[in-house]
């Protein structure tokens, strides 16, 4: 603990405020989003919390403290933490809630699904300067850096803005084909082969990285939560390797983040591809940027996902991505579009490379005053 700094229990100067059950089926709406103690679930029209930090109750994930921006529901399966001392002031407490995040999720009890111990929870220590002034220029020092970290992560958003623009101007409306391109059937230029149900039970520590649907169905690469298999020969026609353009195929229950493409990096040397997702292999008539930002349009999105063949969790196939039809471009024109995108992922390398130190940064500095 630092000099000068009080230690309470969390329990002794903090009260816990549970959510409200609530179901999609008998409460759904389209305003509020609905948090337990993961990601928005549905929407309601009504709130009960707004702007504040939220703690997983049931069914624990490691990440089981998030901030939540804006007006929202909880509903029974998160809890939140309020300071109920004059001596503690709220952002402080949060920050310190944020730090404790693995000491949290270590409170979970079972095994098929971690639920938080309550009572262990109102024992923790919280650290906290009995000076307000100094809790507020701590806050002030980590939001700092918290916004320049969003700061950056806009410049991410407005590059990739701009690589779609370019599409755009380059070759006009890929559904509309304004332009008169010819059109061709996706499975003409492309064969798209899918991945292998790898046994969760022979997982492992170390070998070849496996891409599961969360790895990819964001439309970006996710490295983290990356599971691990023993390379075998037999499996080697399901290895992907960085630069190949990967496609979920099955979403997240609820959602619609399936049919989302992304170029692997050289994170790992290879990575093995997991089931319901598939690797897209070009013919030499086609570049890789020209189909990724393709098949990001939201328009040929939706057109694959308004196939979903799923009830809880959308699908699509091979086929419904082969069946696809697209402007084909003269390869020159997608060669020069390949270079734009060429540019500007380099500059968003050096934008990624700028977040990963300013994060290292802000966790030292989070480790300085709470650990």
């Amino acid at each position: 603990m630092k000099e000068g700094w009080e230690i309470k229990k969390l329990g002794d100067i903090c009260s816990i405020s549970y959510g409200t059950r609530v179901v999609q089926k008998k409460d759904g709406g389209s305003i509020y989003p609905v948090y337990g103690g993961g990601g928005a679930t549905f929407l309601m029209d009504r709130y009960n919390r707004e702007n504040c930090l939220i703690v997983s109750r049931f069914a624990m994930s490691p990440k089981c403290v998030r901030y939540v921006q804006g007006k929202f529901f909880l509903n029974d399966s998160g809890l939140t933490i309020a300071s109920n001392s004059h001596a503690l002031i709220q952002s402080f407490l949060d920050k310190q809630v944020i730090s404790l995040n693995d000491k949290i999720y270590s409170l979970g009890k079972g095994v098929a699904q971690k639920n938080l111990d309550i009572k262990e929870l109102k024992l923790l220590d919280i650290c906290f300067p009995s000076s307000l002034s100094e809790q507020e220029r701590i806050v002030a020092e980590l939001d700092c850096l918290s916004s320049i970290i969003e700061r950056q992560k806009e410049q991410l958003k407005e590059l990739d803005n701009l690589a779609q623009s370019i599409f755009y101007t380059m070759f006009g409306d890929p559904i509309t084909n304004e332009k008169g391109w010819e059109v061709k059937k996706l499975g003409e230029l492309v064969t798209v082969r899918g991945g292998y149900a790898f046994k969760s039970n022979l997982f492992t520590d170390d070998g070849v990285p496996i891409l599961r649907i969360g790895n990819i169905n964001t439309g970006r690469l996710r490295t983290s939560q990356l599971v691990f298999y023993k390379e075998e020969d037999t499996l080697s026609k399901y290895i992907v390797y960085p630069n190949d353009l990967v496609i979920s195929l099955t979403g997240t229950a609820g959602k619609d983040d399936y049919g989302n493409v992304c170029v692997l990096d050289n994170t790992y040397p290879k990575y093995y591809l997991n089931q319901r997702n598939a690797k897209i292999e070009l013919s030499t008539n086609i570049c890789t940027e020209y189909l990724q930002y393709f098949l990001k349009d939201k328009r040929v999105k939706y057109s694959l996902t308004a196939i979903n063949r799923g009830v809880r969790q959308g699908n699509i196939s091979n086929k419904d991505i082969e069946e696809l039809v697209i402007p084909m471009i003269p390869i020159s024109y997608q060669q020069e579009f390949a270079s734009k995108i060429e540019a500007i992922e380099k500059q968003k390398e050096l934008i990624k490379q700028s977040i990963a130190e300013t994060e290292t940064l802000f966790n030292s500095r989070m480790d300085y005053y709470f650990n």
